[in-house]
């Protein structure tokens, strides 16, 4: 295996090749697997990032990697990826913020989901 291919690249120094087959991350929006296009526009960065779920500018993507078809089930998180480690909750809980939740009690009878579904077609 080759290591290069599972790092994350900053889209601030390096651009996929047109068409190219790529995992890319959002911190907004997150991660997903789609395709690099340049596409020409006069107001808008022409630099895109696409998938089933829609299209980003290369403005609001940090990190991108090559697809790999052989390792799709490895994907390290991105760099920017926002994390909650014990050390930070921890520095919540000693701020003095008030951090305290108020619970409610559901009823038994009213702890059981409830959903619908329609069928379609010969089962």
């Amino acid at each position: 295996m080759n290591n290069t291919l599972r790092k994350w690249i900053s889209t601030k120094y390096y651009l996929p090749n047109e068409g190219q087959k790529i995992y890319y991350f959002s911190s907004n929006v997150g991660m997903f697997r789609g395709e690099f296009h340049i596409i020409q526009s006069s107001y808008a960065n022409p630099n895109k990032f696409s998938s089933n779920h829609g299209v980003l500018d290369a403005d609001d993507v940090s990190y991108w990697m090559p697809y790999d078809h052989s390792l799709r089930d490895m994907i390290p998180l991105p760099p920017d990826y926002n994390k909650i480690d014990a050390h930070n909750s921890q520095s919540m809980i000693n701020s003095g913020l008030d951090l305290n939740f108020d619970e409610v009690e559901i009823p038994k009878e009213q702890r059981k989901t409830k959903f619908t579904y329609e069928i379609m077609g010969e089962i």
